[in-house]
């Protein structure tokens, strides 16, 4: 074999040897899923404190699992409730929930899904009568969760009322400005063109509003803005849509923009606060995103204590196993000096 040719061939074998580890990494893993542990025909609680809900997913360890519990066919008052799992290295998570004000005999839909809304999983639920002593040990030693994963927002399903929450999760990072979107069953004007809207629990989270919004443009919807930077500082704190209008009734007082928390969030229907409320949502106040830059050094830009073969940079990525166009280049290069040489 003639030198050109045993050049070639070595070439060749670089670029095939750098390629097969993306070759590997490219196999595609199974689809996540997610399931939830259960007797008979759904979820069993009892009305008491720590009522524990499991299940197992496929999916790394420390990948949350945001579980909702909301109140479903008559049972009154309505309730929403929200709570995160982990995956432990055993592919099981769990969560508990507080169900003492709730009912025996109320009932609910329990799902279960990853923050990036892969995979979902949804059964009934029921409550019991608690006996002597039914609170159960809350899940503990659960593993770090893998950062990066937020909520997203979920149509509401309950059934129809003269308002209604088009959403019952509202995220929003903490500074900025939720959007939380009524419906209006009726479109005649008066009071059942108003609802009565309260943010927060004053005893649970240290901040109520309570607000009444109005369909003033009679569309049959309204769009309410909370503006977190502004909460409990400001007159400021509520706007709408156009042609419609909100006026706050209280509001807590606060030194601060709206902590970072889960806040209960009640609908009514008319211009008065009365009764059980007709909806309900809960508006997550999240830590402000953040990006991360990731320069990618080209060709040439920097030095490099190790510059691979014959100089020109391959043996990181070879080892690395990183193919993309600056490779393929690099690659085409080495063959034409190994060539040429």
């Amino acid at each position: 074999m003639s030198s050109r040719h045993r050049a070639l061939a070595l070439a060749c074998v670089l670029v095939t040897t750098a390629l097969a580890p993306a070759a590997v990494a490219g196999t595609v893993a199974a689809d996540p899923s997610v399931s939830v542990d259960y007797d008979g025909d759904g979820v069993t609680v009892a009305n008491g404190t720590s009522q524990v809900v499991r299940g197992t997913a496929d999916a790394p360890v420390g990948t949350e699992i945001v579980v909702r519990v909301r109140s479903a066919d008559d049972t009154q008052p309505a309730f929403l409730k929200t709570a995160t799992g982990v995956v432990t290295e055993n592919g099981t998570w769990a969560t508990s929930f507080d169900f003492e004000r709730q009912r025996a005999n109320d009932t609910f839909a329990l799902t279960a899904r990853f923050e990036n809304g892969s995979a979902e999983a949804e059964v009934d639920g029921e409550v019991v009568a608690c006996g002597e002593d039914c609170a159960e040990t809350p899940p503990s030693g659960t593993p770090t969760p893998i950062p990066e994963q937020t909520r997203t927002a979920s149509p509401t399903d309950g059934p129809s009322a003269p308002v209604a929450f088009d959403e019952n999760i509202f995220l929003v990072d903490r500074g900025g400005v939720a959007a939380i979107p009524i419906s209006f069953a009726s479109e005649n004007g008066g009071d059942e063109n108003e609802a009565v809207i309260v943010l927060g629990n004053e005893s649970k989270s240290n901040y109520e509003l309570e607000a009444v919004v109005r369909d003033g443009d009679d569309d049959g919807q309204a769009v309410l803005y909370v503006d977190t930077s502004l909460a409990g500082r400001s007159d400021g704190t509520l706007s709408t849509s156009g042609g419609d209008s909100a006026r706050i009734v209280s509001e807590t007082s606060l030194e601060s923009m709206l902590d970072v928390a889960d806040y209960d969030v009640s609908l009514y229907a008319g211009s008065e606060r009365a009764g059980d409320p007709v909806d309900v949502g809960s508006l997550v106040v999240q830590t402000e995103t953040t990006r991360t830059s990731t320069v990618t050094a080209a060709s040439g830009t920097e030095s490099s204590p190790d510059r691979g073969i014959n100089g020109i940079g391959l043996g990181p990525l070879a080892v690395g196993g990183v193919v993309s166009g600056a490779f393929i280049v690099g690659g085409a290069l080495l063959a034409a000096l190994l060539l040429k040489g």
